[in-house]
């Protein structure tokens, strides 16, 4: 028993001194992935401590475009940053990488009709001064496609700053200028450089400018004097009261007159409404309509790409009616015969009030409309006692209706 008991207990001192040894190796081994494991979190890039809240813009354009740029960068942040545009007509190459501890600044400078150059810098205690040298590519200058392109961009350099995960040194970024064509040699001093304010016009390139860098330029379509083609179809209800629901497709052809923040638009469109039935007893009857309109109105920027509608119209509904006596007349019936069928042309205006989503060239609406009938119009049978008045259609008409719309510039 006691050898026994020797053997147990040698036994059970081997075990705790293995327990200790395992613990031992358990614990150098987890230090090291402890350590890992907190550097790869260090790595994970987050949004950095006292980031500037207030966005300073400058572009080089005329002053009509602060409106709309303003609100189109604005749209982008909800984050409570405040954002600043200013506009000038020159260029000072020393403010293109300038830094402010309180503010992000950029500036925004045509290089050509389809080409922008952006830079964004700002400085703060964990990274010291950062900046974003970035070419745009734009289409038409600065037009609303143009304009809202930058305002995206202008957005996204600055959300990668702010996290941390792009940004580089001033000499990286005199060298990225250096690639984009601007440099001392491609820029002429302040003192030099011309306003932007003819029209469509060029500035002559410096005496030192490169062979291959276009000179700064106003935007080529410029949104306050352009004018867009208009052709839409779409598919609308109508409801009329008496006559019952009509609905059917519609077109529509006109102009658009680009403004600062409202453009204007004059349109001649029609709908042509399929053909309904009603009962006006003691007969049946049945309605088509086409709907013709002049239209004129407005459609204010409410956001980056949506836009308001009001638009008023005048013109006629050409009502194309036939009526049959009911298939089981009364007494009434049997001694009532129908007018021949025919087409009435009835006076009548509209308001229509939408919203517009626009895209590139193609733009999707939704509307609500109110007609107006200037006529008297009523169904009515002549009998022995008189003039009986059968039915009559409303004479003011709520519509809903949808809308795609091509855009393009003339």
């Amino acid at each position: 028993m006691s050898f026994v008991g020797g053997v147990a207990r040698a036994a059970l001192r081997r075990g705790a001194v293995g327990s200790v040894l395992c613990a031992v190796a358990l614990a150098s081994f987890s230090s090291p992935v402890a350590a890992q494991g907190g550097a790869s979190s260090a790595s994970i890039p987050t949004v950095i401590r006292n980031f500037p809240k207030i966005l300073a813009v400058t572009i080089v354009a005329d002053e009509h475009l602060l409106a709309t740029f303003q609100q189109r960068v604005s749209s982008w942040f909800d984050d409570g940053t405040e954002v600043r545009i200013t506009a000038t007509s020159e260029v000072d190459l020393k403010q293109l990488l300038a830094t402010s501890a309180t503010e992000v600044r950029a500036w925004i400078v045509p290089l050509s009709a389809e080409r922008a150059l952006l830079t964004v810098s700002c400085i703060t205690a964990e990274t010291g001064p950062r900046h974003l040298v970035r070419e745009v590519r734009i289409r038409n200058g600065f037009d609303e496609l143009g304009l809202e392109r930058l305002a995206s961009i202008v957005h996204s350099a600055f959300v990668a700053l702010s996290e941390g995960v792009e940004g580089v040194e001033r000499e990286q970024a005199e060298r990225e200028l250096g690639e984009a064509g601007v440099s001392a040699s491609s820029l002429a001093p302040p003192s030099t450089l011309a306003v932007l304010t003819p029209p469509r016009a060029p500035l002559p390139p410096a005496a030192t400018q490169k062979a291959d860098t276009a000179p700064i330029m106003r935007p080529k379509d410029d949104p306050a004097s352009g004018a867009a083609l208009l052709v839409a179809t779409g598919y609308g209800v109508r409801w009329r009261g008496a006559e019952g629901l009509g609905q059917g497709p519609s077109v529509a052809l006109g102009v658009q007159l680009r403004g600062n923040s409202t453009d204007f638009d004059v349109l001649l469109s029609g709908q042509f409404l399929l053909r309904s039935a009603f009962a006006a007893e003691p007969f049946s009857a049945s309605v088509q309509t086409s709907a013709l309109r002049l239209r004129a109105g407005i459609e204010p920027r409410l956001r980056s790409s949506l836009f308001g509608q009001a638009l008023v119209g005048v013109g006629a509904d050409i009502a194309r009616i036939s009526a049959s006596a009911a298939d089981n007349p009364t007494d009434a019936a049997g001694r009532l015969s129908p007018h021949t069928n025919g087409s009435q042309w009835r006076s009548a205006a509209d308001l229509t009030l939408g919203i517009v989503r626009r895209g590139e060239s193609l733009d999707v609406g939704l509307y609500a409309q109110a007609t107006f009938s200037f006529e008297d119009v009523r169904y009515s049978a002549a009998t022995s006692d008189g003039e009986t008045l059968l039915v009559r259609p409303w004479p003011v008409q709520p519509s809903l209706g949808i809308q795609g719309r091509f855009r393009g510039a003339l």
